[in-house]
């Protein structure tokens, strides 16, 4: 892995077990009834995190093929959003942990690819907007950890009522 990565590699490796630290306090129950958000139950929140971590890795691929990917003009990131949402609704607490578990080794598995080349190599973000792979990596990163902080506060107001 390149020098420049070890350090985006060790905060996402960290965001992972943080998330999985605040995870395993929870039963399948409880992971579907408290709500995060009016929505979003937090395995709703996990199977959002699932897809926004594998389409950003799928779009850091490109970013990296040097394909410079742009967003559709139709595109609509809540749409998205939802959707995958909806496609882990049936399946266990369980299953959609360990797909986030294999949703990291995936994104690991491209940074060890990565050359300094690359880094610099920009496509679109449907938030941040046109920014090299390099940023991605870090919204990547910054988006975890900003729904693992939210599950685990709410779990903490869970506890306290």
């Amino acid at each position: 892995m390149l020098k420049e990565l070890e350090s985006i590699a060790a905060k996402l490796n960290e965001a992972c077990a943080m998330m999985t630290r605040t995870l395993d306090q929870l039963s399948e129950d409880q992971a579907t009834t408290l709500m995060v958000t009016p929505e979003w139950s937090i395995k709703d929140q996990v199977a959002h995190l699932i897809g926004a971590k594998r389409g950003m890795t799928r779009m850091a691929q490109r970013f990296a093929a040097g394909e410079d990917p742009q967003l559709p003009s139709d595109y609509n990131n809540d749409y998205y959003n939802a959707r995958q949402v909806a496609k882990r609704k049936s399946i266990s607490f369980a299953d959609v942990r360990a797909e986030l578990d294999e949703a990291h080794k995936e994104l690991l598995g491209f940074l060890e690819t990565v050359t300094p080349q690359q880094l610099d190599l920009r496509g679109e973000h449907p938030l941040a907007g046109e920014i090299p792979l390099k940023e991605l990596l870090v919204v990547i990163y910054s988006h975890e950890m900003q729904h693992c902080k939210e599950i685990a506060d709410k779990i903490r107001e869970s506890k306290a009522k």
